[in-house]
């Protein structure tokens, strides 16, 4: 029931955020007229129904001049009336258009805001400069963390799911449009980051966007080809277990935490020849590595395994279309948050895909 409630609120605070980019967007020439004809209806009305003079002349005597609403001529209050109403049409007339663009967009914005301030450069003005009109949607869960840690896990989750869902249902509006794409990108924890690419799926268009910190730049995936790429070891799988450990190491080295923290001696480790930031932006890179990781996601399958425990350090475009690859005929996953201040580097972590009635939850480990 509590979650419930949750949602609800959380859906209601996408109508308001709804509300509040119809009314400060760039205006329209519908909007502007609208409302310079509600103004000026208004104000007559309030101006010629209930307009009184006074005069004081240098003698001490007056003159006062009142106008009545009873006063004026009944086509002077029509005339204000109908200015009013027609500046009301044409206000109501811009949010239908509002709505229909958001709905037929081919360009659907989505940012993962978390623990990092503002970036340098705007993520949604980057995309409309390459791409034109988008519909930006802004999952910002940074105001859950306390001391740079996300002390909420719970409420982050629930905010990024209902505010994720209501950018695929603007995408699944507007299916019928051949070019509409969703653009990712981001700084989410890694689990949500999984999460994310799960829930959209590997059957929806999305272009992957990274934020470049030395040049402070947003760039889409598309950097060129390199011979640094992971590499997937089953050396420590044991074929036999119903659970098992992914330890990847892509942006930093996991390995020896995640050993001391893994609930199985089951282990797949994806590492990188050289790690570093950054290293995964090249889109053919990792739509290879894609290829191969589907291919571990179905031995999984084959082999009876229950549960997948995830351990990674990777940019949130890799982590966003690793989750992609993840269906329902897949075990479920555990991906753990790795926290330097705990005494428990890995304290929680993001269950998902582990009924078809239950979407997702936190664990405590």
């Amino acid at each position: 029931m509590k979650k419930h409630l949750k949602f609800t609120w959380y859906k209601f605070l996408s109508w308001i955020d709804a509300y509040v980019r119809w009314c400060t967007r760039p205006k329209s020439k519908l909007m502007v007229a609208g409302r310079s004809l509600v103004s000026i209806g208004v104000i007559g009305l309030i101006g010629v129904t209930a307009f009184k003079f006074t005069y004081a002349a240098p003698d001490g005597s007056q003159l006062k001049f009142s106008v009545q609403e009873s006063d004026l001529p009944l086509y002077i209050t029509a005339v204000l009336l109908s200015i009013t109403a027609l500046g009301i049409v044409l206000i109501i007339i811009d949010a239908i258009i509002f709505i229909k663009d958001s709905k037929e967009a081919n360009n659907i914005l989505v940012e993962h805001i978390a623990l990092y301030p503002p970036l340098s450069t705007s993520f949604a003005s980057t995309v409309t400069k390459a791409y034109g009109r988008v519909t930006s949607n802004k999952i910002d869960i940074s105001k859950y963390y306390e001391g740079g840690v996300l002390s909420k896990p719970e409420d982050a989750i629930n905010n990024t799911h209902v505010l994720l869902e209501s950018a695929l249902t603007a995408h699944s509006n507007a299916t019928g449009n051949s070019k509409a794409v969703v653009h990712y990108g981001g700084t989410p924890p890694v689990s949500f980051g999984f999460y994310a690419g799960y829930l959209v799926g590997n059957t929806t268009k999305v272009v992957l966007w990274d934020y470049e910190r030395n040049a402070g730049l947003w760039h889409p995936l598309d950097r060129g080809f390199d011979d640094n790429r992971p590499l997937i070891c089953f050396d420590e799988y044991q074929e036999n277990s119903n659970e098992v450990a992914l330890l990847m190491s892509i942006s930093f080295d996991v390995d020896n935490v995640a050993r001391a923290c893994a609930p199985t001696k089951s282990l797949v480790t994806i590492t990188m020849p050289e790690i570093h930031h950054d290293n995964m932006s090249s889109l053919s890179k990792l739509n290879d590595f894609l290829v191969e990781f589907r291919k571990l996601l179905n031995r999984l399958s084959r082999d009876g395994v229950k549960r997948v425990h995830v351990y990674c350090a990777a940019q949130a475009s890799f982590n966003f279309s690793v989750g992609q690859q993840i269906t329902k005929n897949h075990p479920s996953f555990v991906v753990y948050e790795y926290v330097h201040s705990s005494e428990n580097k890995y304290p929680w972590g993001l269950e998902f895909n582990d009924s078809p009635d239950s979407s997702y939850k936190i664990i405590k480990s």
